[in-house]
């Protein structure tokens, strides 16, 4: 890892570590259809949901670059399938 990756790191951590010290008092009870699920500190509702919207993300993407293999095979087979048959088609008008 670069020298730059490692500074960039220490200074993401240490803005992190200063975000959760600053933010530490607890939020806001959270509520649910009016039932109470808890009270978490804002810092961690904060990091929870960006932890939760990276995680949905990076689904998103998983399942877009699927998507995409698949599309590309099936063009790739039709493609394969065509080459085959007009070779085909090509082996027999020689043989006539």
């Amino acid at each position: 890892m670069s020298k730059f990756k490692v500074v960039l790191l220490i200074i993401l951590a240490v803005v992190l570590a200063d975000f959760a010290f600053e933010n530490a008092q607890p939020a806001p009870a959270i509520k649910l259809f009016k039932f109470q699920l808890g009270e978490l500190p804002s810092f961690l509702l904060t990091y929870l949901s960006l932890a939760v919207g990276a995680l949905i993300g990076w689904v998103a993407h998983g399942v877009r670059l699927r998507r995409k293999r698949r599309e590309a095979q099936a063009v790739q087979d039709a493609s394969a399938q065509h080459q085959q048959e007009s070779q085909a088609g090509q082996d027999a008008h020689q043989a006539q």
